[in-house]
């Protein structure tokens, strides 16, 4: 089954890098859509927190949270090891301006290399660009 296919059926595998106030409400509505979730942050407080099912977002609430960790599709982790094995992999992570107003893309950079350590043929990566 090629990766069009997968997606159609909701048996690719997504990720989110940047479990922010972006990228946690898009790994929630992915799950909620019936794909399986892996989250990445650095960040192991918010990884635990996920974990356990607590949100720390407005917009998600932890119920919410809670019910798709406890039927396993959204888990979190803080290594890109995770990786082997995904389909689709969104990167939310911040682009804060500096005092000049040009984006820091350090956050970028350190999730492409991340993924670059893990991507293959048929898997899609898409960046979605936060300030």
């Amino acid at each position: 089954m090629d990766l069009l296919e997968r997606l159609r059926a909701r048996t690719a595998v997504v990720s989110v890098i940047g479990l922010g106030y972006v990228g946690l409400p898009l790994a929630v509505e992915f799950a909620q859509a019936g794909f399986d979730v892996v989250g990445i942050d650095t960040n192991e407080k918010r990884v635990k927190d996920i974990n356990k099912g607590r949100s720390y977002i407005r917009d998600v609430p932890s119920e919410e949270l809670a019910s798709l960790v406890e039927i396993g599709r959204l888990t979190a982790d803080t290594a890109y090891g995770v990786l082997r094995g995904i389909d689709a992999v969104m990167i939310c992570v911040p682009t804060p301006l500096n005092k000049i107003r040009d984006p820091d893309v350090s956050y970028v950079v350190a999730a492409a290399e991340g993924i670059a350590r893990h991507v293959r043929r048929e898997m899609l990566v898409v960046l979605e660009s936060t300030a």
